[in-house]
């Protein structure tokens, strides 16, 4: 792997990674360090979605800061948690969906 490959060794080796080399913050493996390249709607939150999306702004998730995934629910389901600005945080996987991330390189 070149120095300017991002390495995807932490993130799910089930999820596709789109063309960009981003996938969604809800296909991350516990201990991924990503950072945050944007927030894209969600159809599950319907009307809601620019409020929702307006929250997790407020709430520090914002394009190029860095999380690490921090662990998950009972079997692996809601919430994910994860630790942005050094604050941990749980997210329901549909908020973490709208979340595209990139690894951040050398992460392990």
């Amino acid at each position: 792997m070149n120095a300017a490959s991002p390495n995807f060794s932490t993130l799910s080796t089930q999820a596709p990674i789109s063309s960009t080399g981003t996938l969604g913050l809800d296909e991350c493996r516990k201990g991924a360090q990503v950072r945050i390249v944007d927030l894209q709607p969600q159809s599950l939150f319907g009307g809601q979605d620019e409020r929702v999306t307006l929250r997790l702004k407020e709430l520090g998730f914002l394009p190029g800061a860095q999380l690490k995934v921090i662990g998950f629910g009972l079997l692996g389901s809601d919430p994910l948690a994860v630790q942005v600005n050094g604050t941990k945080f749980a997210l329901r996987r549909a908020e973490a969906a709208k979340i595209r991330v990139e690894a951040i390189s050398g992460s392990h």
